[in-house]
């Protein structure tokens, strides 16, 4: 499976292109495979550009021209279709939509080992606190990660507001550790607080595709990535997946400190109980 994709680069750069290049990118998202049917100087009359134009964005998308950025699309012609919701493809998904989720996040899973899965569990197992960093989607397995956390004891914070991320993020300290997940690949927010947590002295692990601006700035990559996508930000497979991440990496926590997580559940344990009584009486 690649990891390297035009649609997570384009993704990451599109904010930052000019008019002329944001065409070229448009005309690749809109019709891939129409783009592999030409060559430079037929793509560079039918995006109103010029060759050199071209040229300069696939160096900026990280390729070395326009041959091998044509390789890199057509290698993905089904990840950078799902940019634009297709009717009848989302018609067939539809009607196994089990079957297509197994299908994708089985060949997922393989991106991640357990030597990835153990560093982490082990980062967050001597940290004094922990900071979750996600927005929108990606929030679901955040706020998943929390709960599971507090209910073992750990000192957690998770913010749905990018300043207050950031502003906890900078108080981590080198105790400390961050766990970013995104399925955004370019977060300028997430980003700042990664950047905040690790100027603070804290490791940072991400839950992100490996190609992806998230990944190049942690400490530690449980690499998530799907080949099709539902909708493009529409938080589908990559919910599954985040989900299924943050399971193994909280059953592997409890797998290397058993003794210590397991008094502190019962504790939670006890304090839920306590709770649910009808006629609580005296703490």
């Amino acid at each position: 499976m690649a990891v390297v994709s035009v649609f997570q680069s384009i993704k990451d750069l599109l904010p930052t292109l000019s008019e002329s290049q944001a065409r070229i990118a448009k005309v690749v998202i809109e019709d891939p495979s129409r783009v592999l049917q030409m060559n430079i100087t037929e793509f560079a009359r039918m995006s109103n550009t010029s060759p050199s134009t071209i040229v300069e964005l696939c160096k900026k998308l990280g390729f070395s021209g326009f041959k091998t950025f044509k390789i890199s699309i057509a290698q993905e012609i089904n990840l950078l279709q799902t940019m634009r919701p297709d009717p009848s493809r989302i018609g067939r998904i539809t009607k196994d939509y089990f079957g297509f989720v197994f299908s994708e996040l089985r060949e997922s899973i393989q991106l991640i080992n357990e030597e990835q899965i153990k560093g982490a569990a082990e980062e967050i197992l001597r940290s004094r606190v922990v900071d979750i960093l996600a927005y929108g989607f990606d929030g679901i397995a955040g706020k998943d990660l929390f709960l599971k956390l507090k209910e073992l004891g750990f000192q957690v914070n998770f913010f749905d507001n990018p300043f207050l991320q950031s502003i906890s993020a900078s108080q981590l300290g080198f105790d400390g550790c961050a766990v970013a997940i995104s399925s955004s690949h370019s977060s300028t927010d997430l980003l700042d607080s990664i950047n905040y947590s690790k100027k603070s002295g804290a490791r940072v692990l991400a839950i992100a595709s490996p190609a992806s601006k998230i990944a190049q700035a942690c400490d530690i990559l449980l690499p998530t990535y799907v080949k099709t996508e539902v909708l493009s930000e529409g938080g589908f497979l990559t919910r599954y997946l985040q989900l299924f991440v943050v399971d193994l990496l909280v059953l592997k926590m409890l797998e290397l400190d058993q003794e210590r997580l397991t008094q502190r559940y019962k504790d939670f344990e006890q304090i839920l109980a306590y709770k649910r009584r009808g006629d609580k009486g005296v703490f």
